[in-house]
């Protein structure tokens, strides 16, 4: 027994520690999903990293699973990670959808747009953007409203639908106006005076060109301040406007201190000396830019143009062709690292499938131990369930046993204080006294653990058979009753044997039931009831004594 209950233990110890470990990593994860969502806006790097951290999100609970996924994409798209191939935000949405979670069903929607519009599949992009503004109407979320209409606004750009980008990146203003959320409302500004300049409507252009850059210095966007006035400079520059176009990539540069960003100007700033066919200029803002510490593809590759025309300028053709050659093989190079970086991110997922297959190995292997010790411990259980109850079989035996032998010892030990009864008599006739004693000194121990083995060496003792000698019993209490129980027998003749044995003995008042039912081998409980259904049979009064009511009704 103590064995088994240690097994008990052992699994329960288990379960427990296996609960604690599920539960505090939930816990944990919930944490470092609630901080990135805290992050993603200001700080989406960080928010990216913390989100990287979490390992095998596919073991999380449904809820921490689809939050998950949706924060990861939603940090992706913010850092400019690809995510073309992150097909799971369809079910995250339906998830969300399922729950009527309006919010981040609004969200999810959103996102599968930018999946969509990042696969080229403008229809499907479009119908997501649709769905994510009906969701985001349920809600008061206006930021997302305004992110929903701008993002929509591109995808109309991109496709050369100018008027109504215009109009959706309006909304987008609108929305962004009411969310207090100035940074973005003057990026829309910002797309909407480009969709003005690529419908050739440079006025419009140029004034949410000047709305923005108002609102950036009002709310000191550098980068914003920055980004607009690059455009700007680049909407001159192809108007024939040098001079303008100069000042605003001068002042552009000065907002500047990312030394990527800084080349970029600076080659913007040579390319308008390309055109006012000044070269000394255009080789010194050449160098000011190479001399960054850059390493962008994309700027050597203009890098090599602007040196291939310079050279051409020259008339030093084998130069410029040397150039253009280089300009030529950065270009391919720029193709090839994007090339890379996707199959790096294929290979990162390609590995982590393996790390993923490793350890669903590892756990299915933990399971069958599991399984394994599960049956075996119940299969313990009920061996010990049996064993249980076949011990307290055996107690309520040996109780009823211990009865019996203590009332007979209680019948010896009145021998020799009572007169010359009936039941001396009968003491006397069985030597009960001494077939007692011997009940204790003859049973070996396995004996006395078995009450079945008990009651038969009794009655081998007693009465030197299997049953006790009822013929001899009967004899004497009838003849000391001057024939009283022949005469009940002839009077009801319709009892049972048994039924008539308890009548006989429950006449004679110095037995109890205990008594009894060691004489007749039967149990305390089965004398009791037989004698209630007799005293019922035989039209009894409740409490009547059986020797007054027979000897009543034989007179």
């Amino acid at each position: 027994m103590q064995k088994w209950t240690s097994g008990y233990d052992y699994l329960i110890i288990f379960l427990i520690l296996f609960t604690l470990f599920s539960c505090s990593r939930q816990k944990g994860v919930k944490n470092i999903i609630s901080k990135a969502e805290n992050s993603i806006e200001q700080q989406p790097d960080s928010a990216l990293q913390l989100l990287n951290t979490v390992l095998f999100p596919e073991d999380l609970s449904k809820s921490l699973f689809n939050k998950y996924n949706l924060l990861l994409l939603q940090a992706k798209d913010k850092n400019d990670k690809d995510i073309v191939s992150d097909t799971v935000i369809f079910a995250v949405k339906a998830y969300y959808v399922r729950k009527k979670d309006y919010p981040n069903a609004a969200l999810a929607a959103f996102y599968c747009g930018r999946v969509w519009h990042e696969q080229k599949n403008t229809d499907k992009a479009s119908e997501a953007y649709q769905e994510a503004g009906e969701w985001a109407d349920k809600t008061k979320d206006y930021n997302l409203k305004g992110l929903i209409q701008g993002n929509w606004g591109i995808l109309h750009r991109e496709h050369s639908s100018y008027e109504k980008a215009i109009e959706l990146n309006k909304n987008a203003v609108a929305m962004y106006d009411k969310a207090q959320n100035y940074r973005n409302k003057a990026g829309a500004l910002k797309l909407i005076g480009d969709c003005f300049v690529l419908s050739e409507k440079i006025d419009s252009a140029f004034y949410y060109y000047n709305e923005g850059i108002a609102l950036a210095d009002s709310c000191k966007m550098v980068d914003l301040q920055l980004s607009i006035k690059n455009n700007m400079g680049v909407t001159y520059m192809g108007e024939g406007f040098y001079e303008p176009a100069k000042k605003l990539f001068n002042e552009a540069l000065a907002f500047s201190n990312d030394s990527v960003e800084q080349a970029r100007i600076l080659l913007n700033i040579a390319q308008v000396y390309v055109l006012e066919d000044n070269m000394d200029s255009v080789n010194l803002y050449l160098d000011k830019a190479l001399a960054l510490p850059v390493s962008d593809p994309w700027l050597m590759r203009t890098s090599y143009l602007l040196r291939s025309k310079i050279e051409e300028k020259n008339n030093h053709y084998p130069e410029a062709l040397k150039y253009y050659k280089e300009y030529y093989h950065s270009t391919i190079n720029v193709f090839d690292s994007e090339k890379n970086n996707k199959l790096l991110e294929i290979q990162g997922k390609y590995d982590y499938e393996k790390l993923k297959n490793s350890q669903n190995r590892l756990i299915i292997k933990q399971q069958k131990i599991l399984i394994i010790l599960s049956l075996v411990l119940i299969v313990a259980g009920i061996i010990i369930f049996a064993s249980y109850r076949r011990s307290a079989q055996n107690k309520r035996i040996m109780l009823d046993l211990e009865q019996k032998t203590g009332s007979l010892q209680k019948m010896a030990d009145n021998f020799s204080k009572e007169s010359y009864t009936f039941h001396n008599v009968l003491l006397e006739q069985f030597d009960i006294l001494r077939k007692t004693a011997l009940i204790r000194t003859l049973l070996s121990e396995n004996e006395q653990a078995s009450g079945q083995k008990l009651l038969r060496k009794f009655n081998e003792i007693v009465y030197g058979g299997d049953m006790p000698d009822w013929d001899k019993l009967y004899q004497a209490m009838d003849s000391l009753k001057n024939g009283l129980y022949n005469k009940i027998r002839s009077k009801y003749p319709q009892l049972s044997e048994m039924e008539f044995r308890i009548c006989c003995l429950s006449c004679e008042t110095s037995f109890n039931d205990t008594e009894i039912g060691v004489i007749l081998e039967t149990t305390t409980n089965m004398v009791r009831r037989i004698r209630s259904d007799l005293r019922k049979k035989l039209g009894m009064f409740k409490g009547e004594d059986f020797f007054t009511f027979f000897k009543e009704v034989i007179r």
